[in-house]
């Protein structure tokens, strides 16, 4: 065998064996098809950014009438610069067109001329899950309009409370900065543009170094220059497991994403067991319930006694945590997720609610309190979801589906309510997929 077969033999070897790691993955970088050379991408490993679908979810899914809800909640909220009859008389009022806000009502503000933040989360999840580009964008290009420096530095984050297109108020918001975070992510997995990715890398840059805790890694209310109870005061529905984690697989910039997500699940379970099974509006580093002391806890309803305040109950708050860690467990299967569905589920059937006409308009942390009258929206959407932990709740899940896309009547003044019953519409009808 001369020379020239014995290098022709060798090289087809070579390739064949190139081409077979390629095929198996321990060549080719994975995942999201994108080089990591700037930071981002997955590296050599195959599981990056992947997601599953792991939740019990409805089997009588309505997808027309969830468009249907979507095309009502848009026209209510949704408002472009260009349209905005909230512009008229304000001096000056901000160049911006190619953008768009979301009316919110807060504050004793009810007219619609106001934006918070947090709606525009609610809007970049839902028109980033509709797969309504445009308006994602001009959504997006608001949010960038209102990001603020901290002690001299550019922020990623969104100021919390906007005055149509002329001016703001406030600092940060977490649960509107993880979930406008949220959104980027969610546009990226489904459009592969690597631009949104960027912008969730960039804002969750500036979450991870200004809204989380240094020593507890906890996420905060808002950026640290602007604790709250000094920095000893945590809402849960700000913590979106599923936006730690989305950090965690997507983030090479070298911050410990996996400490910031294993601290907020571990806190999240501790609330929980600690109390009756469901969580407190507020709480505390021990995982107990806390007072705000900014105006936001009050003297629950049917309760002349004033003997158990809203921060000690699931009743304004607490109805978005439901939402977020099933949609965790919907993604990534985790069984600590699952878990703390189904402690909620067996406390809901504790208290005889057998449908979701029997859940009650607020549950105080120890179970001792609950309200006498049929919750809204808020409440019963959001305990609803508590049984997407297991399969043998599918009677459960089919009827709050029914209800929960049976009837939608959004108006500018139930902005909260109605987003979140659009929202939990969503993840049971497998618009989270």
């Amino acid at each position: 065998m001369n020379n020239k077969v014995i290098f022709l033999i060798c090289m087809l070897f070579i390739v064949a064996f190139f081409f077979a790691c390629t095929e198996s993955g321990s060549v080719v970088s994975g995942g999201d098809g994108n080089s990591s050379s700037s930071g981002q991408g997955n590296g050599s490993d195959n599981s990056f950014g992947q997601t599953g679908a792991y939740a019990a979810l409805p089997n009588n899914k309505n997808s027309d009438k969830v468009q249907e809800m979507y095309n009502q909640w848009i026209s209510t909220y949704y408002i472009t610069y260009e349209n905005d009859p909230a512009m008229e008389g304000l001096l000056p009022p901000l160049d911006a067109p190619g953008t768009a806000r979301i009316k919110a009502t807060f504050n004793n503000y009810n007219d619609g001329s106001r934006t918070c933040s947090e709606a525009i989360g609610y809007g970049m999840i839902l028109t980033a899950l509709m797969e309504d580009w445009d308006k994602f964008n001009k959504l997006l290009a608001y949010s960038k309009l209102w990001r603020y420096s901290i002690n001299g530095v550019q922020t990623a984050l969104m100021r919390w409370n906007m005055r149509s297109f002329a001016s703001s108020e406030g600092g940060s918001a977490t649960d509107a900065d993880i979930d406008i975070l949220s959104s980027l992510v969610i546009a990226y997995k489904k459009s592969g543009n690597q631009d949104y990715l960027n912008e969730a890398l960039a804002i969750g840059a500036s979450i991870y170094d200004y809204e989380v805790d240094i020593s507890s890694r906890l996420v905060l209310p808002a950026a640290n220059n602007e604790r709250m109870g000094n920095g000893s005061l945590f809402n849960i529905s700000y913590i979106s497991l599923p936006a730690l984690k989305m950090m965690a697989d997507y983030d090479r910039s070298g911050r410990d994403w996996a400490t910031v997500l294993e601290s907020n699940l571990s806190y999240m379970e501790r609330v929980q067991t600690n109390g009756d099974g469901l969580w407190p509006d507020w709480s505390g580093p021990s995982g107990n319930p806390a007072n705000p002391d900014n105006g936001s806890s009050d003297c629950l309803p049917n309760n002349s006694t004033c003997s158990i305040r809203s921060h000690e109950a699931y009743y304004k708050e607490a109805p978005r945590i439901p939402w977020r860690i099933a949609w965790y467990y919907h993604w990534y299967g985790d069984s600590r997720a699952k878990a703390m569905l189904d402690k909620g589920m067996a406390f809901l059937q504790g208290k005889s609610v057998a449908t979701s006409q029997d859940v009650r308009n607020f549950y105080s942390y120890t179970g001792g309190l609950q309200g006498t009258i049929a919750g809204g929206a808020m409440a019963w959407t959001s305990l609803c979801a508590l049984g997407m932990g297991n399969a043998a709740n599918q009677a459960w899940l089919n009827s709050c589906n029914e209800r929960m896309v049976g009837f939608y009547n959004p108006v500018v003044t139930s902005y909260y309510p109605a987003s979140l019953q659009i929202i939990y519409a969503m993840l049971f009808n497998g618009r989270f997929d």
